[in-house]
């Protein structure tokens, strides 16, 4: 609870919740898992596939951002999700139009990258179709958070960016200097 509370206040937080929220979190020292949960609204019997086709770019500092797995309901019979490393890394993942793939969890395992570089500089960037599917069947009804021009959809998303726990252990100290800093002035 305090890693969540302190991620939203060193991000920023808006007063609206978005559909989907993205977390990027500093797990331990160069390693990384990004996880989605689902906050919109249901359309049918509820949601299936939360982030159903999966796009997105991961940029730093230059620093190699490595993709070391993947939830593996992302390979499905459309083929293996595709995955190249470097100083960006790209993540391109496509589940069946099949309710539970993947898994309907909230929150919902994506990926576990490395990344040494700074944490001010990373940044996750949607890229191609991003999808959720509703289990609305026998016909799924599929909504966009973007599609595959990059043109925002009806669902809304944020990322946030979690740092690593030693990180956060500073983050209260810094708090309380900076209130103290102001009571001076």
């Amino acid at each position: 609870m305090i890693r969540s509370t302190l991620a939203l206040f060193l991000a920023g937080s808006d007063s609206a919740q978005p559909d989907m929220l993205i977390t990027v979190d500093n797990v331990s020292g160069d390693q990384w898992e990004i996880s989605a949960e689902y906050f919109g609204p249901p359309v049918g019997f509820g949601h299936g596939q939360i982030w159903s086709d999966t796009g997105f770019d991961l940029n730093g500092d230059g620093s190699t951002i490595t993709i070391t797995d993947y939830n593996p309901a992302y390979d499905t019979q459309l083929g293996p999700a595709s995955v190249t490393n470097g100083p960006t890394a790209t993540f391109i993942g496509s589940a069946s139009a099949f309710f539970g793939t993947p898994d309907p969890s909230n929150p919902l395992f994506v990926a576990n990258f490395t990344y040494g570089g700074a944490f001010g500089d990373l940044e996750l960037d949607l890229v191609g179709q991003n999808a959720a599917v509703f289990d609305n069947l026998p016909s799924p009804s599929v909504l966009l958070y973007q599609d595959s021009f990059g043109n925002p959809g009806p669902l809304s998303w944020d990322v946030r960016y979690i740092p690593a726990p030693a990180t956060l252990a500073l983050a209260p100290m810094a708090l309380v200097t900076a209130r103290r800093r102001r009571r001076r002035d």
